[in-house]
């Protein structure tokens, strides 16, 4: 017995049925690197976060890939414009259909063999080594009887929960990192384990904690990056007040300079307060332009604020001061003295 519970069971892969077809040659994201070396071919299922950066990395290392997706979805981008572009980019190293009709998965003498129907409609099988299954992790809950502790569950037998105190309804459990299924990032997990215990220790003074504004990454070339609230969540709450700023990077100076010059990046604001509200990009410098678009957002900055920042020439983070323009002009906001002040330097 305790007076007070921590929940912090962490995940596990989450594998569909119809993937353990494949035996001995199914392999999580962990198991490749217990590898040796490298197999001839894989066959990626999934096209999130850990599915895009692996299967590009063993693409790049030289192994044959072809990645499968279901929903139509990319990683954690929301955009269309942006997926199409990242789609089409992928699709230059290496096959990904993110609709695809898986028809069978087998195990043969020479590995596991797919047959499956592309976007044509054409039926296709091909044998790989091995297969990856990329598709999602599961939170540990499933096996710990929470039925029995009287608090509520959602439809997939999770606890429900307060995102602020990570409560568990008014009880003294708590639920913190993977094992709440929320957000499954490092940064998310270490301030909800803090959160968690704080209050697990303190109880019944339960306090709600800091939350950061959200930030994902995914390490893909080019990356990716998501900022605040997505376009969807803007449009919910601004109720079609606010605009979307955007730059491509094929034009931008530096990223042409270095070969990186591949993306787009989309940036948000509301009408009227002309606060920054969030972003999405796919494109050079994510993992770096993310972080300064997220601090500028939990600083509660407007737009006209962001461009009073100091930009260096010629860096990728021109291409933010674009986007930000862009977005200006779209809310209505005139120009910023202090900002032309600085284009122009000392007496212009």
């Amino acid at each position: 017995e305790a007076a007070r519970v921590v929940i912090a069971t962490g995940s596990r892969p989450n594998i569909p049925g119809f993937l353990k077809d494949a035996k001995d040659r199914l392999v999580v994201n962990d198991d490749i690197f217990e590898w040796d070396d490298l197999p001839g071919s894989v066959a990626v299922f999934g096209p999130g976060i850990i599915g895009l950066e692996l299967g590009q990395a063993l693409s790049r290392l030289g192994v044959r890939v072809r990645m499968f997706g279901v929903s139509g979805s990319l990683g954690p981008l929301q955009e269309e414009a942006i997926r199409n572009y990242a789609l089409k980019t992928f699709n230059e190293e290496f096959p990904l259909d993110t609709r695809a009709k898986v028809r069978s998965v087998e195990r043969t003498d020479d590995g596991v063999r797919i047959r499956f129907s592309g976007a044509d409609r054409s039926e296709t099988t091909e044998t790989f080594d091995y297969l990856l299954a990329a598709t999602g992790r599961r939170p540990n809950v499933d096996s710990m009887d929470i039925q029995n502790a009287d608090i509520a569950e959602d439809d997939h037998g999770s606890p429900l929960f307060d995102h602020y105190t990570l409560q568990c309804g008014d009880s003294h459990i708590f639920i913190a990192g993977d094992a709440n299924n929320e957000v499954p990032l490092l940064h998310e997990a270490a301030d909800e384990g803090r959160i968690a215990g704080d209050n697990a220790a303190r109880y019944p003074d339960v306090r709600a904690g800091l939350r950061r504004v959200p930030l994902g990454i995914v390490f893909t070339d080019p990356q990716i990056a998501t900022v605040g609230m997505t376009l969807n969540e803007v449009d919910e709450r601004c109720k079609g007040g606010y605009a979307v700023g955007e730059v491509s990077f094929e034009g931008q100076g530096r990223s042409r300079v270095i070969g990186a010059n591949k993306g787009l990046l989309h940036v948000y604001g509301e009408r009227g307060s002309g606060l920054f509200l969030g972003a999405e990009m796919f494109g050079p410098a994510a993992e770096h332009i993310g972080h300064l678009l997220a601090w500028a957002l939990q600083k509660r900055m407007t737009v006209s604020e962001m461009l009073t920042m100091p930009f260096y020439h010629p860096v990728i983070e021109e291409g933010v001061r674009t986007a930000l323009r862009d977005l200006n002009r779209k809310l209505d906001i005139g120009p910023q003295p202090i900002e032309h002040c600085l284009d122009c330097g000392p007496g212009g």
